[in-house]
């Protein structure tokens, strides 16, 4: 089974400027990998330990907490395709609007903010996929960036050439 999940996140998503340690991606590939369209404004679980299953890796609840407490204070900063009297509007979203620890039972649940919630279900063709078994068992941050930048154009032949200085920035 977690051999085949998916991830789908939107291409402002992956293209977005974010920066998030590996534990918080890991928290974050596995929230996305669990998204479902009869479930937009659900509350979301992350169980640990199928988590740890999935990443090889051991986590406890005080890491956990400050990653979570870390990814409630970073923002997303995407290029809005909406315009305002002609000029780029960038948009800066934050991810959840509440994150619960139960205790003994190793659940998270998580509540997303209604401003992201566009960017995780409405992809419509405009999606990057791949596999959540792979990208939680790359061995850093930007490796997983990279895995997802990537994964973008896998399907369309040709990858484009980046500015380097853009692509430090996302």
């Amino acid at each position: 089974m977690g051999n085949t999940l998916q991830v789908r996140q939107h291409n402002a998503i992956t293209n977005a400027r974010y920066e998030y340690s590996e534990m918080q991606l890991d928290i974050f590939l596995y929230l996305l990998s669990n998204l479902r369209k009869d479930q937009l404004e659900g509350v979301y679980e992350i169980s640990v330990p199928e988590m740890a299953k999935l990443t090889g890796k051991k986590y406890n609840y005080q890491q956990l907490r400050l990653a979570t407490e870390g990814m409630g204070g970073r923002m997303f900063e995407i290029p809005n395709e909406t315009h305002k009297k002609g000029r780029q509007v960038w948009r800066q979203m934050w991810m959840f609007d509440r994150v619960d620890y139960i205790h003994g039972m190793g659940v998270i649940e998580v509540k997303f903010t209604q401003t992201i919630q566009p960017y995780l279900f409405d992809l419509q063709a405009n999606f990057t996929s791949f596999q959540l078994y792979s990208a939680l068992r790359l061995s850093s941050k930007h490796a997983k960036r990279i895995y997802a930048l990537c994964s973008q154009w896998k399907d369309k032949g040709e990858t484009p050439k980046q500015d380097i200085d853009e692509f430090k920035r996302m």
